[in-house]
């Protein structure tokens, strides 16, 4: 992760470009009590017309590192250097989990894996009784649309709850799992682009969500040619995994022919970023054009990163909660916020609670993050937080000065919080970025503890998965075939 020690470059206070407009010093005096003003419905449309339409961008599998605007060298992505320019980049933000529904319910609803019915399971549990973002915008008056590109995020996980149209349409069967179908950049794009053509004066609430970084990693030759990956050396060559596994080896669904070679998969990853970035403009701009003049807010991230040889973990995700997974973009636009960079730790759970404020709505108590724009609008410094990844048999605690990495056993003791089974280590920053063991001893604060202790009972998709069901999970590589 990036070094420590830097703060947001540009704190100007222009709470009077913020859509929740400019707040005076109230005066010593008894106030004048005045008739309470009759607000007409008319007035009250007027306001919801002037909100900001809120666009809400997801890239599926993309760890942060490998993002010039964090420092990678040969990678391009001038779409997001352009809005990053012109954005808050958080440097050390933090997925909730290393799998894709885990993060997504914890994007939604503002709770940590163990505080929403999704848990850390990933595909077999769904939203039970939490309130997702999109309601929250609906409620308010906004048009709200999710468009979705990876299985995982389809209708039975609950989080499409509160989209007027959630367009989980995927019409791609993906290379090495004929089961599973995707959506590229292209088709989740131009989809999105019509529905905003054809959206109201009403105020939007937008979910877009790539899936091109996730493997296979098969961008198009232009934007493989346009990538100049420094040469390898001698690099060992890697055997193909008969499972998904990427430990010490190729997953199968990964596998392309005549490559084994780390930096030609690493390059194609890179092309595939490339090629976002590219369909990520036409949505940016066609997103601007709709309510010119209202104001625009604009989120990007990430539900999770992919190891490229960590820990001995090739091209796969979801077996650890380490920077290489945990680390993801984060870039805020938003009307009364400067530009600049911010080294303090946020997360997932800050998503909700910032679109909302800043679009002027009301933030749920029971959120688990906080809205980031009264901070960045004030020139405060966050709190100090504790921030979870978690994957059920692994967690790790993420603060200002590193992170706790905690490991259990088995799912039991997972499920109890049982720190006196698990395997507990600490790492602290570097100031090149990277981390190291340190070599204190390791311990779990009470908050942390609580939160391990405590979990909320997954909802089940049903008694029984679908067979539908099973052999998109299996696709997918988050179930292995049963033994015979």
């Amino acid at each position: 992760m990036p070094r420590r020690g830097r703060r947001l470059t540009a704190l100007v206070v222009l709470l009077c470009a913020s859509p929740l407009g400019c707040e005076r010093e109230q005066s010593a005096a008894p106030p004048r009590e005045e008739p309470v003003p009759t607000v007409t419905a008319a007035e009250t449309a007027a306001a919801e017309e002037d909100r900001p339409s809120v666009l809400l961008l997801v890239a599926d599998t993309l760890r942060a590192d490998r993002l010039p605007i964090y420092g990678f060298a040969w990678g391009k992505t001038p779409t997001l250097d352009r809005l990053a320019a012109k954005a808050v980049v958080f440097e050390r933000a933090v997925a909730a989990s290393a799998a894709t529904v885990p993060s997504h319910a914890s994007l939604f609803t503002s709770r940590f894996v163990r505080q929403h019915s999704v848990g850390y399971s990933n595909g077999d549990t769904r939203l039970a009784d939490e309130e997702t973002l999109a309601e929250h915008f609906r409620k308010a008056g906004y048009e709200t649309a999710g468009f979705i590109s990876n299985v995982m995020l389809n209708t039975f996980t609950g989080l499409d709850r509160g989209f007027e149209l959630y367009d989980d349409r995927l019409p791609k069967r993906e290379l090495n799992r004929p089961l599973f179908f995707e959506r590229d950049a292209p088709q989740t794009t131009r989809r999105a682009i019509r529905w905003l053509r054809q959206a109201g004066d009403a105020p939007v609430f937008l979910l877009v969500h790539y899936q091109d970084p996730h493997g296979p990693y098969t961008p198009p030759k232009a934007a493989l040619r346009a990538i100049r990956a420094p040469k390898s050396g001698d690099e060992p060559a890697l055997a193909v995994n008969e499972t998904q596994s990427g430990y010490e080896g190729i997953p199968a669904y990964q596998a392309l022919e005549g490559l084994d070679r780390p930096s030609q998969y690493e390059s194609r990853y890179v092309g595939e970023i490339l090629f976002m970035d590219r369909w990520l403009k036409k949505l940016l701009r066609a997103f601007e054009a709709h309510r010119p003049g209202a104001g625009h807010i604009v989120l990007f991230t990430s539900d999770h990163g992919e190891s490229f040889g960590e820990e001995d973990h090739w091209f796969s995700h979801g077996h650890t909660s380490m920077p290489d997974l945990a680390h993801v973009p984060f870039l805020l636009r938003a009307p009364g916020l400067a530009p600049g960079r911010f080294d303090t730790p946020v997360s997932h759970v800050d998503v909700m609670p910032t679109l909302l404020e800043l679009a002027g709505l009301p933030v749920p108590d029971d959120a688990a993050g906080i809205a980031l724009g009264p901070y960045l609008r004030d020139g405060r410094d966050l709190p100090e937080r504790e921030l979870y990844c978690d994957l059920g048999t692994e967690a790790a605690v993420y603060d200002a000065e590193g992170f706790t990495r905690v490991r259990f056993p088995d799912p039991p003791a997972a499920d109890r919080g049982d720190l006196g089974e698990a395997r507990v280590e600490r790492y602290r920053w570097l100031a090149d970025g990277t981390w190291a063991r340190s070599s204190e001893p390791a311990a779990v604060s009470g908050e942390a503890a609580a939160y391990l202790a405590n979990v909320k009972p997954p909802r089940p998709v049903g008694d029984a998965p679908e067979p539908d069901h099973v052999e998109r999970l299996r696709a997918l590589g988050y179930i292995e075939p049963a033994d015979d």
